[in-house]
């Protein structure tokens, strides 16, 4: 257990590290997992104090699943991103698939 918060700490400071060093605003939010609290969000990474996400590592062998509970919370709009490695791998980012399109729309300049 002791190994696996580690890894997940260490996992959280390491997006942060990468979201700053692209210039985007980040923290760790400490103790996220925890007790329910009004002053802790319910979030592992806040982007920009706008974005809450939650970020998950695992040293999967074949296949990588997605926690049922961290889907959910994405698909209701409790978390806006989800983020994930395996194995070392660099982050990957999960969406709603309308996030998606409203992104794609302000990269080619179609959002008004």
């Amino acid at each position: 257990m002791v190994k696996s918060y580690a890894r997940g700490r260490r996992f959280e400071y390491h997006v942060v590290e990468k979201l700053e060093k692209h210039g985007i605003k980040s923290r760790r939010v400490a103790l996220s997992g925890r007790q329910p609290s009004p002053d802790i969000p319910n979030a592992d990474i806040v982007v920009e104090e706008k974005f809450f996400g939650k970020a998950k590592t695992t040293k999967a062998k074949k296949y990588v699943s997605f926690p049922e509970k961290e889907i959910r919370e994405l698909d209701k709009g409790d978390v806006h991103f989800l983020v994930f490695n395996y194995e070392r791998s660099q982050p990957f980012v999960v969406i709603r698939f309308k996030d998606f399109v409203d992104l794609v729309k302000l990269w080619t300049g179609r959002i008004k």
